[in-house]
């Protein structure tokens, strides 16, 4: 029997589905993996150099990305061009920023990688307001509900706040409004020169940000002290942590997307994109790194609500979603 054009249409929307979870998946285990990374590298440098570890721990993320990228996906290397090049590097600019402060976040010992995926998950809500302040334009109406439901999770997620959110909540959210800058222009660019090539430009000249903002860290240059970069290399977790960010989280996962989000509908695709905080809270409890309780569900729900209400009470189509 041949399959209809129907049926094999709804398989293709379930295989894409599916395809995307494994995405969320993969970024969810994220937070956990850059922490343990991080907490590696604390161990061997100091907990008083947070700045220099995160950056130190993404300049090997994206050096492993680059170095992975043309092996796995021979695309990305046979169709660079100008124009790849081009968007490439104005897309590394708030690609590295966001991970920076991201990271940053993650090094605090207040942000757990639960509250910071729920927290990244906020790019949902600024993108549109980006989106409004570029073409002068009233954001829609799901959008003022989701930032009221937004701020509301986001500051009681910890409890009742006392003295306001803590530096490293401040920077992941920071992190969330780069990120919507990112989607922004990754809209843009990547109708104007193959989205492979454009992601492997954006790794190599993401290891230039991340090198520089190494050495400007406090305590960066220190890092590569030869002794000390040993140490770090025969840290198992370290090295573990790096390769499962870079192959998994980076390489496959945007590779992933960029293949099957096309085949599903924005709001639909909205909908799966939504598990990743879910999923990154779940596996950070299991691995003891988090535990739920009332506020915890509280903040996470007023979030996801948030996310859900700037994406579906609005007319305009959902732009694809930032690299974990």
């Amino acid at each position: 029997m041949v399959p209809t054009e129907e049926h094999q249409a709804k398989r293709t929307r379930r295989i894409a589905t599916a395809a995307l979870m494994s995405v969320c998946l993969f970024w969810g285990a994220t937070f956990l993996w850059m922490e343990q990374g991080t907490d590696a590298l604390q161990r061997i440098y100091g907990e008083e150099n947070r700045a220099a570890i995160g950056a130190f721990f993404l300049l090997w993320r994206f050096v492993i990305a680059a170095l992975l990228m043309p092996l796995l996906v021979p695309r990305s290397l046979k169709r660079l061009d100008k124009l790849a090049l081009k968007w490439g590097f104005w897309l590394s600019l708030p690609f590295a920023l966001g991970f920076l402060l991201q990271i940053f976040g993650l090094t605090q010992a207040d942000v757990q990688p639960g509250q910071s995926a729920f927290l990244t998950s906020l790019y949902v809500v600024a993108t549109p307001i980006l989106a409004a302040i570029i073409w002068r334009r009233l954001p829609p109406r799901g959008v003022a509900l989701g930032v009221v439901l937004a701020v509301i999770g986001a500051a009681y997620m910890k409890g009742p706040p006392h003295g306001g959110l803590s530096l490293g909540a401040w920077s992941t959210i920071a992190c969330a409004v780069v990120f919507g800058a990112h989607i922004l222009l990754t809209d843009y660019a990547t109708k104007r020169a193959d989205p492979m090539a454009i992601t492997l430009v954006m790794f190599l000249f993401s290891i230039l940000w991340n090198g520089l903002a190494l050495l400007a860290a406090p305590g960066g240059p220190a890092m590569f002290e030869p002794g000390l970069l040993a140490q770090s290399f025969a840290d198992l977790t370290f090295v573990g942590t790096e390769i499962a960010c870079a192959l998994f989280a980076t390489v496959i996962a945007v590779s992933v997307l960029n293949r099957w989000q096309k085949e599903l509908a924005p709001s639909r695709a909205a909908i799966v994109y939504t598990a990743e905080p879910v999923l990154a809270a779940l596996i950070s409890v299991f691995a003891g790194r988090d535990v739920i309780d009332g506020w915890l569900l509280f903040g996470a729900t007023m979030i996801l609500l948030a996310n859900l209400s700037a994406e579906f009470l609005r007319k305009r189509p959902k732009l694809a979603p930032p690299v974990a």
